[in-house]
């Protein structure tokens, strides 16, 4: 199955695609203009990309080939998106609304707005679309938002706010396994796991490195470890959920930011913000447990500033011209 990597450039106010046919098989990097501010983008059941620009009060809408479908209005300064599974609901977070949008994606609109606290970004579902967390960026603080009501009317509500330091920690992005959510803070040397039923911090993961501002997290989804981005160090934690332990760092390059994992060649691809590039490190064979062997490494020229990376099914598609 082809896959398609979306890099939300930020800096450059572009989205850039590159065709993955396999391991180290890439296309030529193509570019679709986007305007200021893209921060973050999500392939949603239709197969279209939506694209929150953060400088605006609306989601892009793209097909992959880039062509332009009509933008979903939301609140302002979208930062985050995030799927609802099973469902056809899409979640954004607006920065500058302190509000979750719920977006309709088989009808291209909002359908609910959801208050929450001070600066809203990163948000994780449950598998089972029961709840969400999100980061209240300013207010040093994650919600847990009742999805429950979704498809009959109810609109989501935060049902629990477990503070997780000071408004000055800004906890930047989250990801859940099982019950609990790990969370990663720009200004916390330590990780917060969240046991999100008991609606406080279970345990803090220290980090290696002072300073390290963590920046992205992603699961490998096997065995049970974590991968969180530290912008500073330049580098990627890998995380023993079980142990609640870094058991390795893996060089990356400058300020890296958002992570994701492609769960068929447990490949890795963090977007660094401070060299136009998306990192690609190899993990299949690798023991996470320990700091024997090093990972293969490689990157991925892209736009300037990129602060993400997602995956999209791409069987079929037709790009963009070559930027």
């Amino acid at each position: 199955m082809a896959v398609l990597l979306c890099s939300a450039d930020t800096a450059a106010g572009q989205a850039s695609f590159i065709l993955k046919a396999g391991p180290s098989a890439y296309g030529p990097t193509r570019v679709v203009r986007t305007g200021r501010g893209p921060l973050a983008a999500v392939q949603c059941a239709d197969g279209l990309l939506y694209l929150a620009v953060s400088v605006s009060d609306k989601v892009l809408v793209l097909g992959l080939d880039g062509s332009a479908v009509s933008p979903v209005r939301v609140g302002w300064a979208p930062r985050c998106l995030a799927l609802v599974p099973g469902t056809p609901y899409l979640l954004v977070a607006n920065a500058g609304s302190d509000s979750v949008s719920v977006v309709d994606t088989a009808e291209a609109r909002e359908v609910a707005r959801a208050v929450v606290g001070r600066e809203p970004g990163a948000i994780a579902v449950s598998p089972d679309s029961l709840w969400a967390v999100v980061c209240e960026r300013g207010a040093g603080s994650v919600a847990v938002v009742d999805l429950s009501g979704l498809g009959v009317g109810r609109c989501p509500a935060v049902v629990a706010r477990v503070e997780v330091g000071a408004a000055y920690v800004q906890p930047r992005a989250v990801a859940v396994c099982g019950g609990q959510a790990v969370v990663a803070c720009a200004r916390l040397d330590v990780l917060p796991v969240v046991d999100v039923a008991g609606g406080r911090v279970k345990g803090w993961v220290p980090i290696p490195v002072r300073g390290a501002a963590p920046a992205g997290v992603a699961l490998t989804g096997e065995g049970g470890y974590a991968l969180v981005t530290l912008e500073r160090a330049g580098a990627l934690a890998v995380v023993d959920l079980l142990d609640e332990a870094v058991t390795r760092l893996v060089t990356l390059g400058s300020r890296p930011r958002g992570v994701t994992v492609d769960p068929v060649d447990a490949t890795v691809y963090c977007a660094l913000a401070g060299q136009r590039s998306l990192a690609v490190v190899h993990l299949d064979g690798v023991d996470l447990s320990n700091t024997d062997g090093t990972p293969q490494f490689e990157e991925i020229p892209v736009g300037a500033g990129p602060s993400s990376v997602v995956l999209a099914e791409a069987d079929g598609a037709v790009l963009p011209a070559p930027g």
